[in-house]
């Protein structure tokens, strides 16, 4: 996934998702469980997460995934950040766990008046 998904500081907005395969077919997610934790690069904490009842999965089937992130997620400090969009699919134990691509995000200073 080479685009950097760029949020403002302090900034609520609708995060949309296509996970696609190596040959860029979309991947079907129906059945699936997904989780966001987004950091900083090299950081081992996540600066904000969301699990899978944050997710709408209205399109799984074709690979389309959306998630709200609210203002209190964005009210970072202003940098890069690494997400990590992981996976689970059904299935007999154990289940398979895959990670997408990591995201790019910057998280850009609010301007204030």
């Amino acid at each position: 996934m080479a685009e950097i998904i760029t949020l403002k500081q302090g900034e609520a907005k609708l995060l949309t998702l296509t996970v696609t395969d190596d040959s860029g077919a979309a991947v079907n997610l129906s059945g699936c469980t997904l989780f966001l934790g987004v950091k900083r690069p090299k950081g081992e904490d996540y600066a904000f997460s969301k699990d899978h009842s944050a997710f709408n999965l209205g399109q799984a089937g074709q690979g389309i995934v959306t998630v709200f992130l609210g203002d209190a997620d964005t009210d970072q400090t202003p940098g890069p950040y690494v997400g990590e969009l992981k996976v689970t699919f059904p299935g007999a134990a154990p289940n398979t766990v895959e990670k997408s691509g990591d995201l790019a995000l910057t998280i850009e200073r609010a301007v204030t008046a």
